[in-house]
């Protein structure tokens, strides 16, 4: 009886000390922060010039609102000269770009979120962050696709030839936008030019409908949205 007692001690040691290993492996590679998920490799440049800082928390790293919206928060990761304030305004430069390595996850009064862990990178050859550049390419259907979404939309960019990239609103509280990772190319009409963080209403019983794909050359990569029209 006590050799089978011994055994199954010694299977649940190992078993705690395995998970034990595990948990301090994972925080190893997260450089120590719990919720911290780091990337094996670097991921893409992300489409963000700035940043305000509403949040400063583990070691030195905040939380922030990319490019003025309340639903496209990020989690900085400081360099080594970097030290962020509540409020604080962080402004790219040609030479700057951010850099994704990672997910961070966090508890909000609006439940569990999981935001892009990001660097903010020096050194990096001209970026432009607010224009697409060098390669665009837009292909109409012969006939209209399926519905891409009944929700608003609130532009993000508007282009050289009016046409505008727009993400759709998830949710809005308290007057605050939030939008979610859909993001379209909306066609400008004569007579009613888009302009920026412009609200595009869907009314009820119509959609936005897929029109076509647009392609766009982003940080070295081609980027494929749908073309959409409200119908």
């Amino acid at each position: 009886m006590r050799k089978w007692l011994v055994y199954l001690l010694g299977i649940v040691s190992g078993i705690i000390l395995t998970i034990a290993i595990a948990f301090y492996i994972n925080l190893s590679n997260n450089r120590g922060i719990i919720g911290l998920e780091m990337f094996d490799e670097p991921g893409d440049y992300m489409d963000y010039s700035q940043f305000e800082i509403f949040q400063v928390v583990t070691d030195g790293c905040a939380l922030a609102r990319a490019n003025g919206s309340f639903g496209q928060v990020v989690f900085i990761i400081p360099g080594e000269t970097q030290n962020f304030y509540d409020s604080q305004k962080i402004v790219l430069n040609d030479k700057q770009a951010a850099l994704r390595v990672g997910t961070y996850k966090y508890s909000s009064q609006m439940g569990d979120k999981t935001v892009p862990a990001i660097e903010i990178i020096d050194g990096v050859e001209s970026i432009d962050t607010n224009t697409v550049k060098n390669y665009s390419e837009i292909t109409l259907f012969d006939k209209p696709g399926d519905c891409v979404s009944r929700k608003d939309f609130e532009i993000q960019n508007i282009l050289e030839s009016g046409d505008a990239i727009a993400l759709e609103i998830s949710e809005t509280i308290s007057g605050h936008v939030f939008t979610s990772n859909l993001e379209v190319l909306m066609l400008v009409h004569e007579g009613a030019p888009f302009y920026d963080n412009q609200i595009v209403k869907v009314p009820q019983g119509k959609c936005a409908r897929q029109i076509g794909i647009y392609k766009y050359q982003q940080y070295g990569k081609i980027k494929t949205i749908p073309i959409v029209e409200i119908r």
